[in-house]
């Protein structure tokens, strides 16, 4: 195998582990919410908002109302977020974190034991080489959007 595939099936082996890690993680500590897809995504935006109507979540999250009042249903008998009526429209739900549902966005896995075998040096060339990634990633990404689809 040449240099350049061997290099990236280790970059993509180690993200795959990352991920994996990190299902583990928030399976253990929060019954297998994710951050980035389904309830741990809900988690996540309401984090941001401190509150939403449950059609602004919908709308924001890209998720059918049918979809969105399952997952919402599911937070709200784990007790991650409370719903209650607009006092201005009774037709309105407002979706709130709980006590609970704020745990969730403050807990987060530790990753800092990854690197506690690299010297200051090694992970000042990481840090710097993953930059590099990041940047490369990103121009790619621009390029991918620019080009017409026919």
């Amino acid at each position: 195998m040449n240099e350049k595939k061997d290099l990236a099936n280790t970059f993509l082996e180690t993200h795959h582990l990352l991920r994996r890690y990190n299902m583990l993680w928030y399976g253990k500590n929060f019954g297998g919410l994710d951050p980035r897809q389904g309830q741990g995504r809900i988690l996540m935006a309401l984090q941001r908002m401190k509150s939403a109507t449950q059609k602004e979540l919908g709308f924001i999250l890209d998720i059918r109302p049918q979809s969105l009042g399952e997952l919402l249903q599911k937070l709200e008998n784990n007790g991650y977020i409370q719903r209650r009526r607009s006092d201005t429209d009774r037709r309105i739900l407002i979706v709130e974190l709980t006590a609970k549902g704020e745990i969730f966005q403050l807990r987060k896995p530790d990753y800092s034991e990854l690197f506690i075998y690299l010297t200051a040096e090694e992970k000042r060339f990481l840090k710097s080489s993953l930059e590099k990634i990041s940047e490369q990633l990103e121009e790619m990404m621009e390029r991918e959007n620019d080009e017409e689809f026919y």
